[in-house]
């Protein structure tokens, strides 16, 4: 019998070996965890929170836009979005014992899509995608969500779900849609102040977390919204130095005449003509920002900065003011208007065709007559025409906060030729904003001061620190004080005896010229029988408080300015002198209280001034009979009623009569003598 090799000591080679192998294994087991636990630990805890949540970007309020007043323009909100988790849904849709099938998906489309006013078919296409979110629909109105919430309950509908998100609301409609501009889903401004502003209003970034399980199903509580954790901040509150009562009734008197004349297009702006600042600006056509994708692009365009047109004669009283600077006219120089005129190749004739013979500057002002621009024009120069538009401004942006303000077009000198110099003086040839042709008359109204145009009055921080204000910033001084002395008077004569007599309001100093300028065709030259039609004046004209641009693009009919845009002017500048309380310069040819009593009678008022009567939501309009236009403007304000006066001193007659009830908004007509 042969005798096994293996000894004891090969027994004990064996089990430390065997013990080392197990010693290098469990090292290898304490090195790897280890490595994961204390190594990797933290970026595998992000990888497994990561594989078991998701999560939804989205942001707090946006700040306030408020007018100077601190009216509020536009205002963020938070409000419900629907969204589906399509495999909750579907999953509900197997029968358990005893129960009879039921398309839920197909339910849930049929009832969901009158109210979200999205097709059957696409809900229903959405509810049965793999996966577990999917948005339904954004930013639900208050009364759809309500819907939405019975329909859940009633049909017992799984799988749908809301997040609060915040949705920016323009709390005027359309009232300076241009101005403030609009925010898309992202809350990203996409116009207007909205854009310009977007860092400065957007909230800031929270996230929805989803808590899911190994397969990427939700397994949140089915009855409440996801875990939600906001980093919560308040936002700044712009106040713009846009005056709504103002702005109210320039857009009030937009619409009337965009119906009257059929106008393609308006712009009107009001600006304080010693700081700059805008307190008023309205373009047509416009838009609802709520509701901004149902309107054409078109509609979002500021035309009071984001058009360029030839001013026509709006922009004689500018190179005007060249030749007085340059010592080439006076007011008295005589002018020998002969009702037209050659230039090279070119005849430049009177609107009328008629000439006055020899006549003074001043008149050549008062009654636009292109023949003694041409004549001033000629002597002026290339060079001095564009250096002196160029030191108006013209050429170039203003710089207000807005966006897509255009710069203009000027000619280079060089490339002019003798008919482009004469054609200069009367406003052709150059081309402008709104903005740039009011900033160059305001400049003629202060004293000769270019100033920045500003809509921004201040930004206050959520401690009411103000972290940014608009102030009055002079470009530089056009103009010297005597110059803008002696075209202002000019300006007073052509509203009060010249071609813009349409523009006179009783009892005020006003100052203006008008304009009719042909239209630039598309294809080059000028679009036959279309003009841009214009007015642009101050009040009143010896300390002016207001300066205002009107311009109507290619009105139907009357098309001269004279025709068409001083009664704008008129009109909406006696309701705003009015409202503010600026009295009348002169009683002159405005019949006295004490005029129109019968003979015998006494002057019988109240001492106050009968408050409006609130009936609901209507008001029940009293007698003003005997009060002035401050006071009972005063008390229309409370109630949001809208006067439109006529005339100055006491009341005598109104419209609608007393103990009629009206809401919000309407107007008043009110006689005063």
């Amino acid at each position: 019998m042969k005798k096994s090799k293996f000894t004891l000591g090969d027994s004990r080679k064996r089990l430390m070996l065997l013990g080392y192998l197990v010693l290098g294994a469990f090292l290898l087991v304490s090195v790897r965890l280890l490595w994961i636990q204390v190594v990797s630990g933290t970026e595998l805890g992000k990888r497994a929170v990561t594989q078991v949540t998701e999560k939804i970007k989205r942001h707090t309020p946006r700040g306030r836009i408020v007018d100077r007043n601190g009216e509020e323009l536009a205002v963020s909100i938070m409000v419900h979005s629907l969204y589906v988790n399509p495999d909750e849904m579907n999953k509900s849709a197997k029968p358990g014992k005893n129960e009879v099938p039921r398309d839920v998906a197909r339910i849930a489309a049929q009832k969901l899509a009158p109210v979200l006013n999205i097709s059957e078919e696409a809900l229903y296409s959405d509810f049965t995608l793999k996966g577990q979110f999917v948005w339904v629909k954004r930013m639900l109105e208050p009364k759809d969500y309500e819907q939405v919430i019975k329909i859940i309950k009633e049909n017992k509908i799984p799988g749908l779900h809301f997040i609060s998100e915040s949705k920016r609301y323009y709390t005027k409609k359309s009232m300076a849609a241009q101005v403030l501009g609009f925010v898309g889903t992202d809350d990203s401004g996409l116009s207007g102040l909205e854009l310009a502003l977007d860092s400065i209003l957007k909230g800031a970034e929270t996230r929805q977390t989803f808590k899911t399980d190994a397969m990427g199903r939700i397994i949140a509580d089915k009855n409440t919204d996801p875990e939600e954790t906001k980093e919560k901040t308040m936002v700044s509150t712009v106040y713009l130095t846009i005056d709504s009562k103002m702005q109210f009734v320039i857009e009030d008197a937009l619409d009337d005449a965009m119906k009257r004349t059929n106008s393609a297009g308006a712009a009107v702006l009001i600006m304080d003509p010693h700081t700059g600042a805008i307190l008023a600006m309205g373009s047509r056509p416009t838009f609802d920002p709520n509701h901004f994708g149902e309107y054409p692009a078109a509609n979002w365009l500021n035309r009071a900065i984001s058009i360029i047109y030839e001013p026509g004669s709006v922009f004689k009283p500018i190179v005007g003011t060249m030749g007085l600077s340059e010592g080439i006219v006076t007011a008295d120089t005589p002018i020998n208007d002969t009702g037209s005129i050659r230039i090279a190749d070119r005849v430049i004739s009177n609107w009328d065709g008629s000439g006055m013979g020899m006549c003074k500057f001043e008149d050549v002002i008062k009654y636009s007559i292109n023949t003694g621009m041409v004549q001033l024009g000629m002597k002026l120069g290339a060079e001095k025409e564009i250096a002196w538009a160029k030191k108006y401004g013209f050429g170039k942006a203003t710089g207000i906060e807005l966006p897509s303000e255009e710069d203009g077009i000027l000619y280079n000198p060089k490339n002019m030729y003798e008919p482009d110099i004469a054609t200069l003086a009367i406003g052709q040839g150059i081309a402008v904003t709104p903005l740039q042709e009011l900033r160059a008359i305001c400049a003629i109204a202060n004293g000769g001061e270019l100033l920045k145009p500003y809509i921004i009055d201040r930004i206050v921080a959520p401690n009411g620190e103000v972290i940014r204000r608009g102030k009055k910033q002079v470009v530089r001084n056009v103009i010297t004080p005597e110059v803008a002395a002696q075209m202002r008077t000019m300006m007073e004569k052509v509203v009060s005896e010249g071609g813009g007599k349409t523009a006179r309001i009783k009892g005020y100093r006003i100052a203006g010229k008008t304009g009719t300028a042909q239209k630039i065709a598309e294809q080059g030259g000028y679009a036959p029988g279309k003009y841009i039609a214009s007015f642009v004046g101050f009040v009143p004209a010896d300390k002016p408080q207001y300066a205002m641009l009107v311009m109507l693009d290619t009105p139907r009919g009357a098309f001269y300015g004279s025709q068409v845009s001083a009664p704008i002017f008129r009109d909406t500048l006696q309701q705003i002198l009015v409202a503010k309380g600026i009295q009348p310069s002169s009683s002159e040819g405005l019949p006295s209280f004490e005029a129109h009593m019968k003979p015998g009678q006494t002057e019988k008022r109240p001492k106050h001034i009968p408050p409006l009567e609130a009936k609901g939501d209507k008001w029940k309009v009293p007698d003003f009979s005997g009060f002035d236009a401050r006071a009972i403007s005063i008390e229309l304000e409370k109630a949001k009623l809208v006067l439109e006066p006529h005339g100055t001193g006491k009341a005598y007659k109104q419209s609608p009569a007393e103990g009629t009830t009206v809401e919000s908004g309407t107007k008043i007509e009110i006689w005063f003598r």
